[in-house]
Order: C-alpha cells, then sequence, then structure tokens
C-alpha cells in the first residue's frame, strides 16, 4: 500500500495550498442544499496556526471532580465512557456519550498543546464504540486541536484511517471532508485504502453532487504526496463512470494521472533508501558530519514514506553514536545537528528528531562517563532550542527510559562538567517532575534524583546560594505528590542546615521561608535554630514574621505551653529567653488577660512576672543578671512602653516583677486590634492576614 508518508510531509503550506484544502469541506457542506457547481466550489477560509511553544502538563486537582458531584446531586449522572482524562478537562465532554449540556463550562473541551496523546486515546474510545453522537464529536476535537498545533510524536496514523473509515460507515461524507481537508494541512496523509472507499461511496450512493469536491481531493493528496499505481487511477475512473461524471471532470482525473507519472519519471536518487544508507557508511569513514547533515535533508525532502526515514535516522543515531574514541576532539552529533539546524525548511518534526537522537548520545556519553562530550550535546540541544526532557531516544534502551531518568542523566552530565547553572536549567525545563501518573518511574529513579538532588543542594550551600539550595531542597523526592513514599524528616540535617546558614548570614527572608516549609511539611526544625531565627526578626524589627514563628515554636514544644500562662496574673518567663522572646511572651499574657486588665475598678489587681532560673544559671549568677537586662529591655523596646517594677525575691531566689497597670492598659489600648487577632486565633492565616 502507498501513500503513508509524502515526501512534502515537513513543508509549510503556502496561501494556495490553504484555500485549496477549506474549498472541498465548504463544498461538501452545502451539497444538500444546492445544486450548482458554481456555488460548490465557493471556498471557505479557514485560519491555520501552529504555535511553536510546547508546554508541559499540570498535576492533577481534586476541583476537577467538582462537575460530577454536582450533576450527581440533581439526578442527571451519566455513565462515564472509561476514559482517563486530565484534571482540568471537561469529564461529561470527554467521558460520556450525550456530552456536556451546559450553557458555560469551565472546563476544558479541546485538549491543550502537549496533550496530544489525550486526543487518540479519546478517538479510539469514541471508535470502539462507534456511536454516531461520539464520532461527530470526535470531528470537532480533531479540527480544533489540529487548527492549533502540529501534530507530534504521539499522533497515530492508524487511529486517523480508523477515524475515516468509521465516518464512511456512518455516510458522514462532510465530516469526513473536514478531517482529510486539515490532515493534508498538517501533513498527515491517510492511506490509499482511504481515498478508494470515498470514490466507492459516492459511486454507490449516485452523489453526483459530490464529484467535483472528490476530484479536487484527489488532485490536493496527489499533490501532497499520495502515491498511486496507473491501476489505482484506472478504478477511479471507473467509479466516476458509475456515478455519469462528465467528460471534462474524467478528463481532470486523467490528467492528474499524467502529472503524476511525469513526477515518478523525475525521481530522485536520494528517495532510493539502499543508496541513503551506503552513503551514511561514506560519511563515517570519512568522518564528514557536515556531509551526513546534507545528506539528512536530502532524504527528508525525497523519501516517500516516513516508515523508510525512521529507518534512515535510526542507522544516522547508531552511526553518530559509535563514532564515540576519546582521543577525537570533536562530538558527531553536534556537526550533524548544527547542519541540520540551518535547514530553512527546518520543523517541529525535524527538532523532535533531533531531540530524539541527541538523548541517544548523552546516554551513550553517561555510560562511558564522558562527561565534556555529553556537555556539548546539551549545549547544542539547548541552542536549537529543542525540549529534549520531554522526548525519550531514539534507538537502544533509552527508548523506554522514564522522563525522571532522562533528566538525572543530563543534569549529572551538567553536574560532572561544573555546570551547577546547566543542572538546574535541565531540573528547571521539565518542572522537577520525578514520579507522577503521566510520568511513572521506579524507585532507583528516585533514589538517584534524591542522591542528585542533596549534592547540589551541598555545593549551593558551599557556594552561600541559599535561595537557590532553597529550590533544590523543596523539590526532594517526597515533596511533590503521593507518587513518591519518601519519609521527609530524613531532610532535617539538610534542612536546618540551610536554616543555620541562612541565619548566619542575616539572610532573613529565606530563614522565614524556610522554617514556614519545614514546618509545614513535617520536617523537624532544630529549636535552637527557630528562637535564633524568631530574635534575629524582632531585632529587625520583622514583628509579623517574628509573631508568626514564635506561635508555631510555642505549638512544636519549642517554649512553655500557652496554657499555663492564659488567663492567669502570673506569668512565668524562663530566663534562657532573648528580651525578642520575652517581649513576645508578654503579649501574649496581656492579651489573655486583656478583659481583666480593661475591666473597670481592676486597677489594684497586679499583674506579676517570675523570671524562672534555669539550671546552668544556679552556679554562675552571671548569666541569671544577664537575663534580668534582658526582662528590662523587652519591656523599654515594646510600643509603647512597659513598666515592671521589682517586687521581691522568692524562695527559688527568682526575681519577681509587677507589671505597672496603666502602661498594661495603654498597650492593649493601642494595639489589641491586631494582637487579638494574633495571639488569639490559631488559625495561621490569621496571623498572615494581620
Amino acid at each position: 500500500m502507498h501513500g503513508d508518508w509524502t515526501a512534502h510531509w515537513w513543508r509549510g503550506a503556502t496561501p494556495g495550498e490553504l484555500e485549496r484544502v477549506t474549498t472541498v469541506g465548504s463544498t461538501v457542506e452545502h451539497l444538500h442544499s444546492s445544486g450548482s457547481a458554481a456555488e460548490l466550489r465557493r471556498p471557505l477560509r479557514d485560519d491555520f496556526r501552529f504555535p511553536g511553544s510546547h508546554p508541559v502538563l499540570r498535576l492533577q486537582n481534586p476541583e476537577a471532580c467538582e462537575m460530577f458531584k454536582r450533576e450527581k446531586n440533581t439526578g442527571v449522572f451519566q455513565k462515564p465512557l472509561g476514559l482517563i482524562i486530565p484534571h482540568r478537562y471537561c469529564k461529561f465532554h470527554f467521558n460520556t456519550l450525550r456530552g456536556c449540556e451546559r450553557s458555560q463550562c469551565k472546563f476544558v473541551h479541546v485538549p491543550e498543546q502537549g496533550n496530544e496523546k489525550v486526543c487518540m486515546d479519546v478517538f479510539k474510545k469514541y471508535i470502539s464504540i462507534n456511536e454516531l453522537c461520539l464520532l461527530r464529536r470526535a470531528v470537532t476535537i480533531f479540527i480544533e486541536y489540529y487548527r492549533k498545533f502540529p501534530p507530534g510524536v504521539h499522533f497515530d496514523l492508524q487511529v486517523l484511517n480508523d477515524l475515516l473509515i468509521s465516518l464512511l460507515k456512518h455516510c458522514l461524507l462532510k465530516e469526513t471532508f473536514q478531517v482529510l481537508n486539515l490532515s493534508i494541512m498538517i501533513k498527515m496523509l491517510p492511506s490509499l485504502k482511504i481515498l478508494l472507499k470515498i470514490f466507492e461511496h459516492v459511486a454507490t450512493m449516485k452523489l453526483r453532487n459530490a464529484v467535483p469536491a472528490v476530484i479536487d481531493l484527489l488532485c490536493k493528496l496527489v499533490e501532497a504526496g499520495m502515491m498511486l499505481d496507473p491501476e489505482h487511477f484506472n478504478y477511479i475512473v471507473r467509479l466516476l463512470c458509475q456515478v455519469q461524471a462528465s467528460k471534462q471532470e474524467i478528463t481532470a482525473v486523467l490528467e492528474i494521472k499524467s502529472r503524476f507519472q511525469m513526477k515518478q519519471l523525475k525521481k530522485n536518487w536520494t528517495c532510493d533508501l539502499d543508496l541513503a544508507l551506503n552513503e551514511i557508511e561514506h560519511c563515517k569513514e570519512k568522518g564528514d558530519w557536515t556531509k551526513l547533515g546534507k545528506l539528512y535533508i536530502n532524504i527528508k525532502m525525497g523519501c516517500e514514506k516516513f516508515a523508510d526515514f525512521q529507518r534512515f535516522c535510526a542507522c544516522v543515531a547508531e552511526t553518530l553514536i559509535k563514532d564515540y574514541e576519546e582521543e577525537r576532539p570533536g562530538v558527531p552529533f553536534c556537526e550533524f545537528a548544527e547542519t541540520v539546524g540551518k535547514d530553512p525548511q527546518n520543523s517541529e518534526v525535524d527538532k523532535t528528531l533531533l531531540g530524539r537522537i541527541g538523548i541517544s548520545a548523552v546516554y551513550l556519553y553517561h555510560k562511558l562517563a564522558q562527561w565534556a562530550k555529553g556537555r556539548k550535546v546539551l549545549d547544542k540541544l539547548y541552542e536549537l532550542k529543542i525540549r529534549f526532557t520531554s522526548l525519550k531516544g531514539l534507538i537502544g534502551p533509552e527508548k523506554l527510559a522514564p522522563r525522571c531518568q532522562i533528566v538525572n542523566v543530563a543534569a549529572e552530565i551538567f553536574l560532572k562538567s561544573g555546570s551547577l547553572d546547566g543542572a538546574i536549567w535541565v531540573l528547571r525545563e521539565s518542572e522537577w517532575v520525578i514520579n507522577t501518573p503521566l510520568w511513572p518511574c521506579d524507585r532507583l529513579d528516585v533514589l538517584t534524583r534524591h542522591n542528585l538532588l542533596c549534592t547540589i543542594a551541598h555545593e549551593m550551600l558551599a557556594k552561600s546560594l541559599y535561595r537557590q539550595a532553597f529550590e533544590i531542597l523543596q523539590n526532594l523526592p517526597g515533596f511533590q505528590n503521593s507518587q513518591e513514599t519518601v519519609e521527609v524528616s530524613q531532610y532535617s540535617l539538610l534542612f536546618n542546615k540551610l536554616l543555620d546558614a541562612c541565619i548566619e548570614s542575616h539572610s532573613l527572608g529565606i530563614s522565614s521561608s524556610v522554617a514556614e516549609f519545614m514546618i509545614a511539611k513535617g520536617v523537624p526544625v532544630e529549636f535552637s535554630s527557630l528562637r535564633r531565627l524568631i530574635t534575629s526578626l524582632g531585632r529587625s524589627c520583622l514583628w509579623l514574621k517574628a509573631r508568626t514563628h514564635y506561635k508555631s515554636a510555642v505549638s512544636l514544644g519549642c517554649y512553655p505551653p500557652l496554657e499555663g500562662n492564659l488567663y492567669r496574673k502570673l506569668l512565668l518567663i524562663p530566663s534562657y529567653l532573648s528580651e525578642i522572646e520575652m517581649l513576645l511572651a508578654i503579649e501574649i499574657f496581656l492579651v489573655s488577660n486583656a478583659s481583666s486588665i480593661q475591666s473597670p475598678g481592676t486597677s489594684t489587681q497586679v499583674l506579676q512576672i517570675v523570671l524562672k532560673r534555669c539550671d546552668e544559671d544556679k552556679p554562675r549568677s552571671k548569666d541569671y543578671q544577664a537575663a534580668v537586662e534582658r526582662l528590662t529591655m523587652a519591656a523599654r523596646i515594646s510600643d509603647p512602653k512597659l513598666l515592671i517594677k521589682h517586687m521581691t525575691v522568692n524562695v527559688n531566689d527568682e526575681q519577681v516583677y509587677s507589671l505597672e497597670h496603666c502602661s498594661a492598659l495603654k498597650w492593649l489600648k493601642e494595639n489589641m486590634k491586631w494582637a487579638g487577632k494574633v495571639w488569639l486565633f490559631s488559625n495561621h492565616a490569621s496571623v498572615v492576614k494581620a
């Protein structure tokens, strides 16, 4: 069978081709409303655009189930078709027979760029069910997706053929032409069998008005590269005679046949795969990788079948990665890719093939520990703007490698060749993907990613790059999703080392973010580091952050529990606290007793503060005396200032003070609005808003 792929499948369409492609769809759509030949040829212009960017898929979100729950409550729940649909996609539109019946739906009805596999899965399911409404929906999805985005690695020609056959079986000729028009535009031609079946359908159903449209379709398919034998043209002519086609229409088909045969006579030698493979060997012997690049360009312009072209590319990949001797200074892939990249007709398909060949080369150099050569391959892929982190290798084990593994290999090559920035770039480019339902990997890949990130984090810490180190640590296995069953408490030492370094360098913004992340994710934090952070924040007048972390520290058990000081007239302050910590403890004491302090007639009540001795204070009176001075300073730095008076020394040789009522009342009057939210509400969101 001929015509699965064409000599021009990667070329961009001219404006004239755009107009001709849409003519057939417009003609067939008008068949039932008019029999006029002039009206049949009226074109319908569409705008076909192919953006070049390829975003990465997002992860699942439970919000995507919201519409199912809402419809179920109203009693009109539809039985799913069994498709696995990404979270932001409309489950009713894609996964039910009746489809989405909302006038306005906030969920996606057309697959997004990069989700071509979803398209293919939907088409296969709809074809297998073989319901009229689903086939029409498949046509709509096909047209709306491929009008915007070019076909990628997941495009399946067999699915296209099956869809067209199903449409013909249901006599959906208009939809058949719509799909064919667009498939020609995107250089994805159906099998010759489909074309013949269309002519058979027109002849069997006696659709005389459809004859101009099918002849125009034949012309476009032949121009696009579909291969027909002379007997195929003769068979088409016989079918047209059955439907009583005019003499001019028969002549048009015979002219197409004549032009096609002339084109075959001028076929270039590069279409001969055996000659091309021999030429690859010649390039290898000479080490002429630039010539190999030119051969690639010639072959892609003249090869008839994509299967042959894939075989050619596999031979190119094997040749490029076999020439890996250390003593040779050059990197064959780079010279080859440089030549191919300069081709003015270089397309996204070319970039994909180059990326897959490049991944195979990267794997080879990683296996041989030739870090410099691997780095050159990665640099060339970056220069050519090839997003290789979402591709797989073309040959060898890397053909089935998970995405996590490919990213690990590339990042390690950058790291071993001395480029921290390159390693981080690869990780960011892949959005730090490890193990997800869309990109599954095994435990060894997860362990490799863990070791790789820890190594990078240590190097970042050594260079005092704290923000980058924090970014690395946030993406360790166990933090991204539930697919990674990793105990995050093992990261405590590394996180605390980063926290200490940030506090030491007075990087309080990063320090605060690190502490918040650790507490939120359940990574054990050193109490001494947390206390130093709180003190540093207060001394830098960052009171909102200081109070937030103090409240978290209390809940973690870093300080005596709040319950012991709430709603009592006695505050126990450990002597080891800094003046900032003492002031925050006094603030809680004031807020918890606010109603008592502000009630009329309570000025005679005494609020007492006891400076508790610690075990280390007993033999060293200087430490305790320093604590007395810190308590005095805490009262002084309060806004407004608080007045404390020495009352007595208790039986434990501890200083007892009284908090002057007027100063406490004034403090509450000026601060109660925010202090009540901070210290009386357990919800941390309230703290942030304050």
